[in-house]
């Protein structure tokens, strides 16, 4: 082997190491690129289990909170049964109250009606009495007798109007205005009227 053999050699080895390393720091740089990817995935992965930890537990304490609610929920049903039962109950009472009221009401009413009525009755036949009560009298000039002795006419229609054609209205008014003491005229001509009216009825 010469000198200028050996010398071939060693620039080819040397420009095969050259390339080499070259190589070698390139894949170097990969590596190192892949590590920082690694470590920088590598703390995501922590941060990503360190949530997935937390939602794991606030799942726990959500089914807790569930069951919690499930429980109330079945307690506060347990305990509106018997007080919807108890509901129905006093609805079916108040109702059967309300119906045994409502005749004990009508009652009462029809009562005061009859009593009402009864008074008036008792007004008119007070006020006829005392008419009847100048149907004599002893001076028969007095123009008070005299118009006694019309309204005593007029009362006799009245009675003939109350007897057949249901008339206690109009006697009513007329007792009314009598005992109110208005103006002789008004009561002259409210019996006149109600008298046109009775002999009306009466020729129909």
């Amino acid at each position: 082997m010469t000198y200028g053999h050996l010398e071939g050699l060693t620039n080819k080895w040397s420009l095969e190491l050259e390339e080499q390393e070259d190589y070698f720091l390139h894949q170097m740089t990969k590596v190192n690129d892949w590590d920082c990817a690694l470590i920088e995935n590598g703390e995501k992965i922590t941060i990503l289990h360190k949530e997935v930890e937390k939602v794991k537990l606030d799942q726990k304490r959500l089914e807790v909170e569930l069951d919690f609610i499930l429980s109330q929920q079945k307690e506060l049903e347990d305990l509106l049964t018997p007080l919807e039962e108890s509901m129905k109950d006093q609805s079916r009472l108040v109702y059967l109250q309300h119906a045994d009221v409502e005749p004990e009401k009508i009652y009462k009413l029809a009562e005061n009606i009859d009593t009402q009525l009864k008074g008036i009755s008792q007004d008119r036949k007070d006020t006829i009495d005392h008419l009847d009560s100048f149907e004599n009298p002893a001076d028969t000039t007095d123009p008070l007798q005299q118009i006694c002795k019309i309204l005593n006419a007029h009362v006799n229609s009245l009675q003939w109007i109350d007897q057949n054609t249901g008339g206690s209205l109009f006697v009513c008014q007329a007792l009314c205005i009598a005992r109110r003491k208005c103006d002789i005229s008004q009561v002259v001509c409210f019996m006149t009227t109600l008298t046109l009216e009775s002999s009306c009825r009466s020729v129909a």
